[in-house]
């Protein structure tokens, strides 16, 4: 029974006629078929990727322009640097260059003379040679001249001090020669060169010398005095006292001898008082020679 009902399934399955319906295309086709909308969309995104980017790089580029502008000068002053640094490593690299070329050639045996290039090479390196010329002269006139200011700095106080020194010595041989020259006929005159020349109470010591009995044998013996100095040394010198020593050659005739006292030695302490030097004490400290020739009646 099993058998003939499974004929008859088989029959009934056999007869059933299939239904007229076009076959549908599979899942994979249609995938395959359809990626035009992916590809629509990528085309369109393109355009608004490329403004995008345009739209960044116009606002970096305003960003980058407001911040050179401050520097603008200083960027200016910078990339001429770099261009004459560069220029001149042109020109160091050329110079190689034809060195080098130069070198090949004399080694090559041709004996070519040297061209264009050569010649180029010859200014460069005479410029540079008239550039260190120059250099080296501009540097010895500044050296010369800081030198030659900073001397001047240093001699100011040693002019100085010769100045003061010579006014103190002037002043000093000037006194010891007024001091003893003299002339009997006019005493007066010569008391009052030295008195002018002094100060404090010289006065009363001048006349102790050479006032009264002194005074008294120049006129009886008709005495004329003339005096030279010989040196003048002076210590502890500044600007208002000194100390100096003098010494004096003097010659006295009379109506009777002429007497030579060689190197008398004056040692004088000196003040200055209204921007004058005056001498405000005097010793005598004694000849190194005197000689005396006696004068006869026929004389």
């Amino acid at each position: 029974m099993t058998t003939e009902q499974g004929l008859v399934e088989d029959t009934t399955l056999a007869a059933e006629p299939k239904p007229d319906t076009k076959p549908e295309p599979e899942p994979e086709t249609r995938a395959e078929t359809e990626p035009e909308p992916e590809t629509r969309a990528e085309t369109e995104s393109v355009p608004e990727t490329r403004a995008e980017e345009q739209a960044e790089a116009r606002a970096k580029e305003r960003a980058d322009e407001r911040a050179e502008e401050p520097a603008k000068d200083q960027a200016q002053a910078r990339a001429e640097e770099r261009a004459e640094a560069q220029a001149r490593a042109e020109e160091q690299a050329q110079a190689r260059a034809e060195e080098q070329a130069e070198a090949s050639e004399a080694e090559g045996g041709a004996g070519r003379t040297v061209g264009a290039k050569g010649a180029r090479w010859r200014g460069v390196a005479v410029g540079a040679v008239l550039a260190l010329v120059l250099a080296a002269t501009g540097g010895a006139a500044v050296v010369q001249w800081l030198t030659a200011d900073r001397l001047q700095g240093q001699l100011a106080p040693l002019e100085h001090d010769r100045q003061l020194r010579l006014e103190v010595s002037g002043a000093a041989g000037a006194f010891a020669t007024t001091l003893l020259s003299y002339d009997y006929k006019d005493l007066q005159t010569t008391r009052g060169q030295v008195i002018a020349m002094t100060a404090g109470d010289f006065l009363a010591t001048y006349d102790e010398a050479f006032g009264g009995p002194m005074e008294q044998v120049i006129i009886k013996l008709e005495a004329v005095s003339k005096a030279t100095v010989r040196e003048v040394y002076l210590s502890e010198v500044d600007e208002v006292s000194a100390k100096a020593l003098i010494s004096v050659d003097q010659q006295v005739t009379s109506k009777e001898a002429v007497r030579n006292v060689l190197g008398t030695h004056l040692k004088l302490v000196m003040i200055k008082q209204k921007g004058v030097w005056k001498v405000s004490d005097v010793t005598v400290l004694g000849a190194a020679k005197e000689t005396e020739t006696k004068l006869g009646k026929d004389d």
